[in-house]
This record gives C-alpha cells, structure tokens and sequence, in this order.
C-alpha cells in the first residue's frame, strides 16, 4: 500500500487548512495509507477528526515542529510521496535526507504568488517534483523557484447549497447575536490579526457612516488575536464607533454574522486565492468589499455583488483615500434599496456558482498520479 504523507503548518482552523482536508479528502477513494505531520500549535487539532472521518486511510496525525525529528520520522517511514505546505522542519530536513540517498517524491502547496511568500521554498526548490499553485502565478514560480510543473488547483470544494438570506433571517441573525435590527449593518466575520487588518475595516465603515442618513452598525464577528484587539478598542474609540459595534469574540458558527450583514468588508493585507469567507457571505446573498490582494482581482467582478479595493501592494494597509472611494461609490447603492437587492441576488449567483462543477480532488488526484 502506497504511503503518502501531508507536512503542514498547523491543524487549527483557517483557509491553508482546508485546502489540507481536502487534499487528503481526496484521497479517500485510493487504496493509499495517509500521515499528517504538522509543526505548530500541538494543543490545537481542531481539524484532525475531520481528516480522520472524511479518509479513514489515515493512520497517523503527528506533531513534529523540528528539523531532526522531521528527518528521523520520514528516515524511518520512508513515504511513497510528500505533500508539503509551509512545514519549515520538513523543508530543512529534505536536503540532508537527500544528501544520503533518501529522495522523495516531493509535491509542494502553494497559496500566494508573492516574493516573500515564495522565498521560503528556495532551499528546496531543486527537490521539488511538482508545484500546486492555487490560482495561475507560474510566472511567479519560475523566476523565483523552479521549472517543475505547476498544477493550478483552486481550492474550489463542493458545498452545500445555502439559500440567500431575506429579510426574516436576516433579522432572526441580528437577534442572536443583540445586533440592533433598522440599521444597515456592515461589517466582518472571520480571525482579526494584523494581516486582516481589520482596523481598516472600521475606518472604512466610519467614512461609509459620514455619507449615508440612515443608522449604520459596525459587526465584528470571530475571534480576535490578543495582540491585535487593543488595535480594535483603539481604532473604533478613534473613529468614535464603540456604541455603534458589536463584537462577538469567538463563535463556533459564524453563519449568524454572515446573515446578519449588509456589506460584508475585508481590508486584508495579502491573501491567497479566494478567501473562503467571501464565499460564504456571497453565497448568502451578501455584497462583499474586498481588495485586490491574492488572487481575488483575478475572479470577483467588480460591481457584479462585490466591489474591489484596488490595493497597490500585499504588505502595507488598504490606503485611506481608497477607503474613502469606496464608501463614496457604495454609499448611494446602500441607500438605494432597489439597487441594493440587485447587488444581492448578484452576490448570491456568484457565490454558489463559483463552487459549482469545479472538481479540485480529481485535479489533486490527477497531480500525484504519477506516484500512487
């Protein structure tokens, strides 16, 4: 039995996560053993009973944070294949366990096309086999790695159909989570850290409040990186908007926010493909505001139920003169009920069928045929 194994960051919930479950998902249909080793966070494995129940191949889910024991592991199970996102132990292993006659197979997962991003993979670029970029930057992967192929798989994963919210959910959300109903409530469902800059969310529903007449909420929902939450109380004191938030720490199903939302807004730095996240506010009939970082400028179509924040570059915040754009170009849409309900149904029709008839585990399957 052909063994493969998974070297990844972490186990605790997020967007390079689920694109793991669903590699190892995919192969459930194969006669082929699974092991997942993974570096940070021991005490969190919130997705390891997923992995388990979705491919029951699955033998071991190991904490390695190490070089040396990442070498002495695969030394010893020697894996017919090893699919590799950001696992630093792993990468530093694999030039020594070549050094000594130990090469293996390697598939390595890619989600962003930046230089920094891509720089982390150089002492292993010449060991790697194949790349999975997860939208087209193959450019990106030839001037700054190697010439193996790339297999472009976007984490595009079957759903289950989500109906668009009306306006009796939409109030039955806001009551669950004390959001005051007759207000226009925008706002942010997912982790806020520095990278998701959520603070730029604010300053943008601060602008957004200046030019519309009716009341406007600020929604914060999710689980908030102790760093980064005195950044929030300081941002929304500063933009005078503490009264006018609700913030609702970690939930375990954020579905509630999502339906709770107007405008669902993202400032984030940089991103990988498609955030999952817009998916789910789009595929519920909510409008999304979202910058061109990752390879979001590449699907969402501005004004078809999301509208993009042009951002120049993936390592500084969202301008504040962009931010004032935007609020000026949505706030007379936000006030147009109308208008509004279009950019609903269009925000529903995108969201559903982006996942539809797209098969990313027959394209995992495809990409490690040749060593299954």
């Amino acid at each position: 039995m052909k063994h493969v194994v998974f070297a990844h960051r972490k186990l605790s919930f997020g967007g390079g996560e689920r694109v793991l479950l669903e590699q190892v998902a995919a192969l459930a249909p194969l006669p082929v053993k699974v092991s997942v080793i993974f570096r940070k966070e021991p005490g969190r494995r919130d997705i390891e009973t997923e992995l388990r129940e979705r491919n029951p191949n699955v033998v071991d889910v190991v904490h390695l944070p190490g070089a040396l024991g990442a070498f002495r592991w695969l030394w010893r199970t020697r894996p017919d294949l090893l699919v590799v996102c950001n696992h630093k132990g792993v990468q530093r292993a694999l030039p020594w366990l070549a050094r000594l006659g130990l090469r293996i197979p390697t598939v390595l997962t890619l989600h962003e096309h930046y230089e920094r991003h891509l720089r982390k993979y150089r002492g292993v670029r010449t060991l790697v086999d194949r790349w999975i970029c997860t939208y087209d930057f193959t450019a990106a992967v030839r001037e700054h790695l190697s010439a193996a192929p790339c297999s472009i798989i976007h984490p595009l994963y079957p759903r289950a159909e989500v109906a668009p919210v009306d306006a009796e959910a939409r109030r039955a959300a806001r009551t669950a989570l004390r959001v005051p109903d007759g207000t226009m409530v925008v706002g942010y469902a997912g982790q806020m850290d520095a990278r998701k800059a959520t603070s730029d969310v604010i300053r943008f529903v601060s602008k957004l409040g200046e030019r519309l007449t009716e009341p406007l909420h600020l929604l914060l929902a999710g689980r908030e990186d102790p760093a980064y939450a005195q950044e929030i109380q300081d941002t929304l004191e500063d933009e005078g908007l503490v009264d006018q938030c609700t913030r609702t720490g970690p939930l375990k199903d954020l579905s509630p926010a999502f339906s709770a939302l107007d405008l669902y807004v993202m400032t984030s730095r940089n991103e990988g493909f498609f955030p999952i996240a817009l998916i789910e506010a789009m595929e519920r009939g909510v409008p999304v505001l979202a910058p061109t970082v990752g390879g979001i400028g590449t699907v969402l179509q501005d004004g078809e139920g999301g509208f993009l924040l042009r951002k120049p570059d993936d390592r500084q915040p969202v301008p504040a003169p962009l931010l004032a754009e935007a609020a000026a170009r949505l706030a007379p849409l936000l006030a147009d009920a109308q208008a509004w309900e279009a950019q609903r149904a269009k925000a529903h029709a995108f969201g559903t069928a982006l996942t539809q008839d797209y098969d990313a585990a027959a394209k995992f399957r495809e990409a490690v045929a040749a060593w299954l």
